[in-house]
């Protein structure tokens, strides 16, 4: 990390995760389903490519999941979006404290588990 990154954690490759994202309308409900590709992942967050615009502060819910573990509605909250292409790489925060205590654990004890998951190499 450079000196004057802002991120406290270390972001590992996501291509291992598949994911669905739902974006929440103004009185909360979700949206259909729609396709994004994992970037990077750490606790707090991730980075996704997405065909869709998301504007900074909307509100989502992501399904994660690998071959060992699967979480879902997570809540998130888009950072940023920036344009790619076609795409947009859109920067994503967990919001875990919209959770109740014990769901907040549990999820914060899952993604600790894809992160190790994440961090360990592949068996060549």
């Amino acid at each position: 990390m450079q000196a004057n990154e802002r991120r406290f954690r270390q972001r590992y490759n996501a291509s291992p995760l598949t994911i669905e994202v739902r974006s929440l309308n103004w009185l909360g409900r979700p949206s259909r389903p729609f396709a994004a590709q994992a970037r990077n992942f750490a606790i707090g967050g991730m980075g996704i490519l997405t065909a869709n615009k998301l504007k900074p502060g909307k509100r989502l819910l992501i399904n994660l999941a690998n071959s060992d573990h699967r979480l879902q509605a997570i809540p998130a909250v888009v950072l940023r979006c920036d344009q790619a292409g076609d795409d947009f790489i859109c920067a994503l925060k967990f919001a875990l404290g919209e959770l109740p205590e014990p769901a907040s654990r549990a999820v914060y004890t899952v993604l600790q588990r894809l992160e190790g998951t994440l961090k360990q190499p592949e068996a060549a």
